[in-house]
């Protein structure tokens, strides 16, 4: 079963507790959620084609139509594997809608699984091949979805689910109108299911700042109920990379 991916390429890891951590990353296409700070609404839709980068870390691409097959992908992940990389990064765009692709995938690298943590039946179907789960949680004023609280319900699932076989983390954006209101479901949810998951809040990567006060006191609002909590920027678009 073939997929459609955007791009392949190595690089630094720029979110959560694995910044600086070097990956091979494959992003897939398509996505069930509409965030207004999306910074890849390029993978929204399929689009026919993907960049390959030609050698680790160039950012020098050429690109192949698609959809590649899994010993395409294969391939193509042991081509830009270097010494200081340790994980294949499968992000998106959404990657779990691609996983009875990602089932049938055969590598020998650790998989850190970047999602929105949408679809936890296909959580269950992964959850013995995913050595690190990244998962996101959406808020209110992302603007993801009409059904927030059926996405709430469906992410918190996820989590529970990764939590049993796989080194996860919850990640949530914050923009600079988010409130202690807005995060508590979040928290309360993470909470119940372990209060030794991370949680990393995020600022938003925009022309308006979150500032260092909201963060600080969301940080302590959440501290009452969780044991490991982080705030981390993006630090991929402050050193330019993909």
């Amino acid at each position: 079963m073939p997929a459609y991916i955007n791009e392949i390429f190595n690089s630094i890891q720029g979110e959560g507790p694995y910044v600086g951590v070097r990956q091979v990353f494959v992003r897939f296409e398509g996505c069930q959620l509409h965030c207004g700070y999306c910074d890849t609404p390029q993978t929204r839709n399929v689009s026919g084609s993907c960049r390959i980068e030609k050698t680790p870390g160039s950012g020098d691409f050429y690109t192949v139509k698609t959809p590649l097959d899994r010993d395409e992908v294969a391939g193509l992940i042991r081509q830009l594997w270097s010494p200081s990389t340790r994980h294949v990064s499968l992000t998106g765009g959404e990657p779990l809608l691609h996983s009875d692709f990602i089932r049938t995938l055969e590598i020998e690298y650790p998989v850190y699984l970047e999602t929105n943590a949408g679809f936890p039946e296909k959580a269950r179907e992964l959850k013995d091949m995913v050595a690190i789960a990244s998962c996101d949680i959406k808020l209110p004023e992302h603007d993801s979805t009409d059904q927030y609280a059926e996405l709430l319900k469906n992410e918190l699932e996820t989590i529970s689910i990764f939590n049993e076989t796989s080194s996860t983390f919850v990640k949530v954006i914050i923009l600079p109108e988010t409130t202690k209101q807005s995060l508590s479901p979040a928290i309360d949810g993470v909470a119940s299911i372990d209060r030794n998951i991370p949680f990393v809040l995020q600022p938003v990567t925009s022309s308006t700042r979150v500032s260092s006060l909201k963060l600080a006191e969301l940080m302590d609002f959440a501290g009452e109920k969780l044991k490991d909590v982080r705030a981390i920027p993006q630090t991929h678009k402050m050193m330019n990379l993909l």
